[in-house]
């Protein structure tokens, strides 16, 4: 926990002071030795130790002139001073000007010495307690700060312009001043459905994403503010700048250099905030534009009276024998069937896209959906174990980088309901077992990652409840314990294995806290991994 540097020139004192003490007990884990203050002084520099035990006379650099050059880099940094009695005023004067805590006067009375140690190391304690106090104060009044201002933006998307105007004035006292605001919408959409990313990883993403294209649109524009709201895959932004800045070529804006799974659409800039609810929903349906403009990353709103060629609004309708046809392919429960027509839609849908709107395209998809569900309906098969939340609400079209993706992962679902209808899943119920199967083989496929149980009722497209209902009925186990038995499994597999060591088995079970993989593995096997390894001669 705590770092001991040692600095003396008789090597004899050196090694004595290193057993005098337990140091172990007093929760020093780590001693640095240096013999004279120059080397002491470089030692501190690259150790960074919390407690420093000095002698004052010494070749190149004396103590108190080491510490004089240590105090100033690291100010948390305790001394102690020891020292003979013909140096003791010297001592006690290096204490009354400061940056000294205590001394030990040599030859060391272990009693008297051992409560100058505690003391020190109580006082260590105790300023350590204070800065992680601090810290999470700061990040708290941070967070706090990020809450308010995710706040202020979800105001404008529920159309509540009033509380956006007395939230802004709140947070920023000289806003009566003539203001720009420009609106940004980002997402991050992975390629693979495991990948996932934390929401506070995502906000300072999109932070830095937003900023860094601010200054490459207008290095004199810097915004006096910048809100953010973060709703699952996206970050919608408004940033409040106190000019306009000057036009700029949008065909000369990039992405700073980031994962090409980030998908930026940049709004109109206004100085109507009124505005900014309509002009935040344009900007976020210019991100649909990635479905048929491949290779594109950043997306400008396509105003109606700017396009005559979006202004004919092309007409999209599935047609009847479409319809006629996702159902035979159902029925037959073939997989390159359904394939093979599902990516004919996707060829008509991405065909219409650029000369129609996104709405008439979202309808088009929803076609398709409303169709599958009603087969379902009319041969019986409960459209909760078959249809996720995602699907009822179309929001998975936000979960896809290009529209190939999106219709790939709806074929995926069509054919798992053809595969419920060919086994006859309202009789047998065979179907429930079978998830199983396919669920494990899934978990296993990414055992290194954290696979919820939303996640994969995504993948399998079954509604979050019912997976949860199925897995204590058949199973009489919920999902976490499912998931945990595998980990365990699969991490006494590698345990057989002597060239992996146990810390390297926990992080490929997918535990992050080694901590808890011992408390876990412990509770399915009754031993700790390395008294399951010992069984094994390893």
């Amino acid at each position: 926990m705590y770092k001991l540097l040692i600095v003396e020139d008789e090597p004899l004192i050196r090694a004595g002071l290193q057993h005098y003490f337990d140091w172990t007990a007093l929760g020093v884990t780590m001693i640095v030795e240096a013999e004279n203050g120059k080397e002491g002084w470089l030692a501190a520099l690259h150790e960074q130790p919390d407690l420093i035990i000095t002698d004052i006379r010494m070749p190149e650099m004396d103590g108190l002139q080491m510490i004089e050059h240590i105090r100033a880099t690291l100010p948390d940094t305790l001394f102690i001073i020891l020292t003979g009695f013909n140096d003791f005023e010297y001592a006690q004067k290096a204490i009354r000007l400061g940056g000294v805590h205590a001394f030990l006067l040599k030859p060391l009375e272990y009693e008297e010495s051992f409560a100058t140690i505690l003391s020190c190391m109580a006082t260590l304690k105790q300023r350590r307690n204070e800065r992680t106090q601090r810290t999470d104060l700061e990040q708290q009044a941070n967070e706090n700060k990020s809450y308010k201002s995710n706040q202020l933006v979800k105001f404008l998307l529920e159309d509540e312009h009033a509380a956006w105007e007395e939230g802004v004035r709140q947070q920023l006292n000289d806003f009566d001043h003539l203001s720009w605001y420009q609106p940004f919408v980002v997402t991050w959409l992975p390629s693979n459905p495991s990948q996932t990313i934390e929401r506070r990883e995502f906000q300072q993403l999109a932070e830095r994403i937003i900023r860094s294209t601010l200054d490459t649109m207008s290095s004199s524009s810097i915004p006096t503010q910048l809100f953010l709201y973060i709703d699952k895959t996206k970050c919608h932004a408004v940033a409040i700048l106190d000019d306009q800045p000057s036009a700029y070529d949008t065909d000369q804006v990039s992405l700073p250099a980031c994962d090409s799974n980030v998908f930026m659409a940049i709004g109109k800039m206004t100085t109507d905030s009124s505005q900014l609810t309509q002009l935040l929903r344009l900007t976020d349906q210019a991100l649909y534009q990635r479905f048929y403009q491949d290779k594109r990353q950043i997306f400008f709103p396509i105003i109606a009276n700017e396009s005559p060629t979006r202004a004919k609004d092309s007409r999209l309708l599935l047609e009847e024998a479409d319809k006629n046809r996702i159902i035979a392919s159902l029925e037959s429960a073939n997989p390159t069937d359904i394939e093979q027509l599902m990516q004919r839609l996707a060829h008509d849908l991405r065909i219409h896209l650029p000369h129609t709107s996104m709405d008439r395209g979202f309808a088009f998809i929803q076609e398709i959906i409303s169709t599958t569900v009603r087969f379902a309906h009319r041969n019986g098969i409960p459209v909760e174990g078959v249809y996720s939340e995602k699907l009822l609400k179309l929001t998975c079209v936000d979960d896809f980088p290009t529209l190939d993706a999106l219709f790939s992962w709806l074929t995926a679902w069509m054919v798992q309901v053809s595969e419920v209808y060919r086994d006859e899943f309202s009789s047998t119920n065979h179907q429930d077992v079978l998830i199983f199967e396919h669920i494990e083989a899934y978990i296993k496929e990414h055992i290194d990652q954290d696979i919820t149980l939303q996640m994969v009722a995504d993948r399998f497209f079954y509604n979050p409840s019912y997976l949860s209902r199925i897995f204590k009925r058949k199973l009489d186990k919920n999902y976490m314990r499912f998931v945990t038995e595998i980990r365990i499994h699969y991490a006494q597999e590698c345990l057989k294995k002597p060239e992996y060591l146990v810390t390297d088995v926990c992080t490929m079970c997918g535990y992050k806290s080694y901590k808890h993989f011992v408390k876990t593995f412990r509770s399915i096997t009754n031993m700790t991994p390395s008294d399951y390894r010992k069984k094994w001669g390893w």
